[in-house]
């Protein structure tokens, strides 16, 4: 059996991760894609990867699971609890991989929207992660699922990729 790994003896400012962007959309709409199930089915997770599970019950104390099925044929799931929801302006969600069949570290991940005029300002933080290269890791994941994310705003189609190939 996996042990979890838990954040090892580093600043916390190591073990957290940011991520901000704008969207080219209306902070309700914006919050819909990420509190309605069948928007976020559309949108989550990297880019080139599907979602062949998934269930997001967004709700104060509901469950969200996803199962990630990348293009090289893997799969990572992932879940959470919906600790609080605030209409527009802030979700809060615990986030934790499954390895190997156990739930491993779980970290809490904080989304907040504040208009601006250019459309909607999107912040995430992420904390606490288990070192700088699980930080890492999941800010490039994020800011792949953010481009999914501006993608489904735009009204574009998801890319799966059924490949390692790059275009």
């Amino acid at each position: 059996m996996a042990q979890a790994a838990e954040p090892t003896a580093q600043r916390e400012s190591d073990l957290t991760l940011e991520v901000t962007r704008i969207f080219k959309a209306s902070r309700d709409r914006v919050f819909k894609a990420w509190s309605t199930a069948e928007h976020m089915k559309a949108w989550w997770g990297p880019k080139g990867c599907s979602l062949p599970e998934y269930a997001f019950d967004v709700v104060e104390g509901g469950e969200w699971r996803v199962v990630m099925a990348m293009p090289s044929g893997t799969q990572h799931i992932v879940s959470g609890v919906f600790k609080e929801i605030s209409p527009t302006d802030r979700l809060v969600f615990t986030w934790g991989w499954t390895i190997d069949g156990e739930r491993a570290h779980e970290s809490t991940v904080t989304v907040t929207f504040e208009d601006v005029k250019a459309g909607t300002k999107v912040h995430l933080h992420q904390a606490l992660l288990t070192s700088k290269a699980d930080r890492d890791g999941h800010g490039t994941g994020w800011s792949a699922t953010y481009d999914n994310l501006q993608d489904f705003l735009d009204g574009k189609p998801r890319e799966i990729r059924t490949d390692d190939t790059h275009s």
